[in-house]
């Protein structure tokens, strides 16, 4: 621990540590003794001026000091790791770690991945299907597609598409329940997603504000991942992000029943953490989503000017 930095084999051992919060686990993870991770945490700390774990009669758990190096210190290593690949052995792939909604991951990503790989193949992608919230705090990630509203603390937001939302149904259920007004939709089947944005109070407010809307029994579907197989089956009709749907919309597996799109609040986003460390291959990967973002946002635009 002498020297002006701290070696990397205690670095490894913080982060192991933070990431179990618990020293036992982290030494069998690395093969020492739990006595060896905890005189390392202990003479980090020491170093550092400040404590790192509160140590707990039910656990670790990190301090405000202890986050915010984690923070630091996982980028990087994770910097450092990928430099000796990169040298030792200039054919390994470097490796992204990216956080995507499960659905946009379905939809709008995996389809055209393919491309990015043409252009990169040196670069090797681990999608990770991740919500904003609710999820490990000690994951980090170097790029995330998120729907949200667009304003993240500690993160940037680029808009990539999503805000245009519509009314669809599958052909099988629209020629037993026929939609042509708003009244009509009083005899269908109507489904809920059950997470935030694209609700139907939100689509009423602009299409119908005198129709009482879904009722509040309607089945709550959780995610687009599930909803639109639902609404692809014929189970119901659902409001959903055009730019979605458009490749269904297009082949006539969904229909518009009345032609409608309404601009959201809510939309797909590119987030990436402050400060932004990902390096040149993270943002080629950025560069290339908010390119195919643009692709689609012109496709939904000529496909609502019909």
């Amino acid at each position: 621990m002498k020297g002006s930095r701290n070696s990397l084999v205690t670095l490894r051992i913080f982060l192991s540590a933070a990431r179990s919060l618990n020293f036992s686990r982290s030494a069998e993870e690395l093969h020492l003794t739990q006595s060896a991770v905890s005189k390392h945490i202990g003479a980090l700390e020491d170093r550092l001026g400040t404590a790192l774990f509160k140590r707990l009669p039910n656990g670790l758990r990190l301090t405000h000091a202890g986050a915010l190096y984690l923070e630091r210190i996982s980028a990087a290593l994770r910097l450092i790791d990928e430099a000796d690949a990169l040298v030792a052995h200039p054919l390994s792939r470097v490796a992204l770690n990216v956080a995507v909604s499960p659905s946009f991951a379905q939809f709008c990503l995996i389809p055209g991945l393919a491309g990015f790989f043409a252009l990169h193949p040196e670069v090797r992608v681990n999608v990770r299907p991740r919500l904003l919230h609710g999820r490990d705090p000690s994951e980090r990630f170097d790029a995330e597609i998120q729907l949200h509203t667009g304003h993240v603390a500690g993160m940037s937001a680029q808009y990539l598409c999503g805000r245009e939302m519509t009314l669809v149904a599958a052909p099988s259920l629209l020629a037993r329940h026929p939609v042509r007004t708003v009244e009509d939709l009083d005899g269908v089947p109507l489904l809920k997603r059950a997470q935030r944005g694209y609700s139907w109070d939100e689509w009423r407010a602009d299409v119908a504000p005198l129709w009482p809307g879904a009722p509040a029994t309607a089945p709550e579907y959780e995610g687009f991942s599930v909803l639109l197989p639902a609404v692809l089956h014929g189970l119901g009709a659902a409001i959903v992000p055009v730019c979605m749907v458009l490749t269904h919309l297009e082949a006539g597996q969904l229909v518009r029943p009345l032609g409608e799109s309404v601009d959201g609040r809510y939309g797909y986003y590119l987030m990436q953490p402050r400060p932004n460390v990902g390096g040149a291959y993270a943002d080629a990967f950025c560069d290339w989503v908010a390119e195919r973002a643009a692709a689609f946002n012109a496709q939904v635009r000529a496909y609502l000017a019909r």
